[in-house]
């Protein structure tokens, strides 16, 4: 990829942690890389093919690690450290890295996944390493090279100028798909693809990705959204970013003001709490341009909130997925006259085409399956020809498996997932129509609808799991009665909520926002109407 695209300044601070205060400067994190690189070969033998595993939280040292072993043409493979010890056996059985890289977030589960993993147990398979400056665990530091940044006269050594490599065909990146709707599958980014990536976006809206911007991140590094916004445009672009570890919102909005966010990534629950939460109007946001908002539609409600608590900021939005590196639709600062309901238009070079479940093209108005052919789609799923080749079409169609239409402006709506929609006997229910129904009612804070199936009708049907505002003061069987009457009024027959309405705490959401219906649908709604809580059964 070009160097220095925006002639970056050596001593410019391109990251921070929130946390910690630890800064980097663009000329000394490069330097870095490569010194960090070489070390990885020497001292712990790295390959070029070797897979590496990372699962830490959100640190400086993550990215560093991760572009030393590209640099020396390994594959890294990230992983969320917040994940229960059964997942993370999972994704390392499935991934099979040589090395594993941990924090001490993940110190003490170390001793039973590397008892429960096949992988871990297999002799010489996988080396333990750790980053960070904690106490002295059982598994070595990684050598990671933190330089002084007035150091003058570095060697820097490539140790693999001399390898070539066919970008498209070498995998880079190995990433785990959401899992909420069926098994998770580590999904192969190549070299091309996060490069192809990259450029796209900013051939598309530079107006979004220019070296001036500086932003407060708070989803996982493991997750793609940090991928191509952490990673690679980041260090490219030489823009500021600051990492969070964990979301806070009162830190959040802290940095925000200290640090002169001039745009903000969130996802749509961290859009309800800003457009809703007074410790917003705490802090000032002057250099503020727009918000990207991604990982799940954003409710009109919750737009419409945001947007009156940021009047002078645009709201933007992206739509994308694991298996395309990242988005292929965003919105920016020119969609002035955008929909609040609209995710945005295509990016560069990107095709997308609509069909019906029996693979047939439908039309740009759909609705109908998304799909896409673009430089970004993945290579495959790791070891699973089966499920690539249902994915990829032989003439390199992805399948998305999300439902949506374009507008006669040419803005993507997402209509709903594929595999989420409801069939009641024969007929086709959203469910996204059905919560943005319920969320109109006074006293629903969030719903999700999910199908679940009844033996009685033989059919599946529409259940809604709903949380409430705080001072609704109602009793709770008042208020599941009264909303399953008010969607009644406003859906036909076959749309009504026949699975009820149930009363939760919270929905249950992945770190970067995103709804777990896969809970859902495994929730016993016997257990809940005997006392139990939601967040107990998750």
């Amino acid at each position: 990829m070009q160097h220095g695209v925006e002639n970056t300044h050596l001593e410019k601070i391109i990251y921070e942690e929130a946390i910690t205060g630890k800064t980097v400067t663009y000329g000394l994190f490069h330097r870095q890389i490569r010194q960090t690189a070489y070390n990885l070969r020497q001292a712990i033998s790295l390959r070029p093919g070797d897979v590496v595993s990372i699962s830490a939280s959100s640190c400086i040292d993550y990215i560093l690690t991760a572009h030393a072993v590209w640099w020396a043409g390994g594959v890294v493979s990230a992983i969320n450290n917040s994940l229960h010890v059964d997942e993370i056996v999972h994704a390392l059985d499935l991934i099979k890295p040589r090395y594993f890289i941990v924090d001490s977030t993940l110190y003490g589960k170390i001793p039973a996944i590397t008892k429960a993993s096949h992988h871990a147990r297999s002799q010489n398979e996988m080396a333990i390493f750790t980053i960070g400056s904690e106490a002295s665990t059982n598994w070595p530091p990684l050598p990671i090279v933190n330089l002084p940044s007035k150091e003058k006269g570095l060697e820097l050594h490539n140790p693999i100028r001399a390898n070539t490599f066919d970008a498209r065909k070498t995998c880079a990146a190995i990433l785990l798909s959401s899992g909420t709707t069926g098994a998770s599958k580590a999904v192969m980014l190549s070299h091309h693809n996060l490069v192809a990536a990259c450029f796209q976006l900013r051939s598309d809206n530079p107006q979004n990705w220019r070296g001036s911007q500086r932003e407060i991140f708070f989803p996982p590094l493991s997750h793609v959204y940090a991928l191509y916004v952490c990673f690679t445009m980041n260090l490219w672009l030489g823009s500021y970013v600051c990492l969070m570890p964990r979301f806070d919102l009162e830190l959040y909005c802290r940095l925000m003001q200290d640090r002169s966010a001039t745009l903000a990534r969130i996802v749509p629950a961290v859009a309800r709490m800003l457009g809703e939460s007074p410790v917003v109007g705490k802090y000032q946001y002057p250099k503020l341009e727009y918000f990207s908002c991604s990982a799940a539609p954003l409710h009109e409600e919750t737009a419409a909130k945001l947007r009156k608590a940021f009047p002078r900021a645009a709201l933007c939005q992206t739509y994308g997925c694991t298996e395309l590196s990242g988005p292929c639709v965003q919105s920016g600062v020119r969609d002035k006259e955008m929909p609040l309901s609209a995710s945005g238009t295509v990016i560069a070079n990107c095709e997308i085409r609509f069909v019906d479940l029996d693979g047939k093209d439908v039309g740009a108005r759909g609705p109908g399956e998304i799909l896409c052919r673009a430089p970004n789609a993945m290579m495959g799923y790791k070891d699973n020809p089966e499920e690539t080749a249902k994915t990829i079409s032989e003439h390199g169609w992805l399948h998305t498996g999300d439902l949506g239409y374009l507008d006669e402006q040419g803005y993507l709506y997402i209509y709903d997932r594929l595999k989420e929609m409801i069939k009641y006997k024969g007929f086709q229910v959203a469910p996204s129509e059905l919560e943005n129904i319920i969320i109109q009612h006074p006293s629903v804070h969030e719903a999700a609808v999910v199908g679940i199936w009844s033996s009685k009708e033989d059919t599946e049907i529409p259940r809604a799991f709903v949380s409430l505002k705080p001072d609704h003061g109602r009793r709770t069987a008042d208020i599941q009665e009264e909303i399953a009457t008010f969607v009644s009024t406003k859906v036909s027959n076959y749309k009504r909520l026949r699975g009820g309405v149930v009363i939760i705490d919270a929905l249950p959401r992945n770190p970067t926002g995103k709804l777990l219906k896969k809970k859902l649908k495994e929730y016993d709604v016997k257990a809940q109407h005997a006392g139990d809580k939601l967040a107990s059964k998750l």
